[in-house]
């Protein structure tokens, strides 16, 4: 019995592994006050295509509708009442997002529940098949994965992928550009049309490999809008990660997706560009920044990127004014 027990739970650890992958691969790390309600969402759209089916086929409702009554038409009616109500649940949860523009149409958004939970559910099968496939050989050498969460600024992707190629290359790292796989591009454009939607933003269709040779091990990172996701040997992955924390610009990128957030990340952006040209700035400005950014509702780890940027920001103030 204990040997069964250890290999459920090493099972129930791979699978979660491997869901996490998938979905980091295409998502990225979604703003900390919305990844409940994207989850709900997740969850709730693949348990609507198997609703959706069980009005085909009533003999399938027994295995995903609790208590049901054993009477297909009863059956029929249930399911139905759910494949609408589901959907509209989703919708409805889209309108709680944070991190999005509040002038929308309720309505609208209700509705736009119907196309979220098709593309949602449809693709949350497709995650769990094509990238552990695609992902097998890191998954089997137990290979480590860092995200950033970031939001890259409208036109701005070439240059951040520039920025990225030219700061590995300062550190005498071998680096190569390369176009994602057919299938996981498509899957990635696709749930790009329902990030815009659910947020309100206009998200580039752009992703990008970039394979990084480090001591005789590759590194590949990986780039569109919304994150930069690094897998590989551990060690190489964190050396990696510790490079691009320290050399990131917030020029062409955002940390955060809260629209709050972005506005202090600017201001810093602007207090940069007067430091590059040796002009000096209002200390108190930058203690106001310091201030806002301490009341913020972000993860430690999203804080922790822009408030490297502020450490920097006053490490390059003291140099032109000492």
């Amino acid at each position: 019995m204990p040997f069964i027990r250890i290999l459920l739970t090493g099972i129930a650890k791979l699978l979660s592994k491997v869901f996490s992958m998938a979905t980091l691969t295409f998502f990225g790390r979604i703003p900390t006050q919305d990844s409940s309600i994207i989850s709900f969402m997740g969850i709730a759209s693949l348990y609507w295509l198997y609703i959706a089916a069980s009005v085909l086929f009533p003999d399938l409702a027994e295995m995903f509708i609790p208590f049901i009554p054993d009477d297909e038409t009863l059956i029929r009616i249930i399911s139905i009442a759910l494949a609408i109500l589901l959907p509209l649940s989703v919708g409805f949860a889209s309108t709680k997002i944070e991190n999005r523009d509040k002038d929308f149409s309720f309505v609208k958004q209700l509705l736009m529940g119907f196309p979220y939970s098709f593309i949602l559910g449809s693709l949350s099968m497709l995650l769990v098949v094509i990238i552990p496939l695609l992902k097998l050989p890191s998954l089997l050498k137990m290979h480590r994965q860092e995200q950033f969460a970031i939001m890259i600024r409208k036109g701005k992707y070439d240059k951040v992928l520039d920025e990225i190629t030219s700061i590995l290359k300062d550190y005498d790292l071998h680096v190569s550009i390369h176009d994602p796989k057919k299938p996981v591009w498509y899957c990635f454009v696709v749930l790009s049309f329902v990030l815009e939607h659910i947020f309100n933003k206009k998200i580039s269709k752009k992703m990008n490999y970039i394979n990084v040779e480090i001591d005789n091990e590759t590194v590949e990172v990986t780039i569109h809008a919304t994150d930069i996701s690094i897998l590989g040997p551990k060690n190489e992955v964190l050396q990696v990660k510790h490079i691009l924390s320290e050399e990131l610009k917030p020029e062409h990128l955002f940390f955060s997706w809260d629209d709050s957030v972005q506005q202090i990340e600017d201001e810093i952006n602007q207090l940069n560009h007067k430091v590059e040209k040796g002009e000096s700035f209002e200390w108190d400005k930058l203690q106001d920044i310091t201030a806002r950014l301490r009341r913020s509702s972000l993860e430690n780890e999203d804080w922790n990127a822009i408030r490297r940027q502020i450490y920097k920001l006053e490490r390059d103030y003291y140099q032109i004014t000492k």
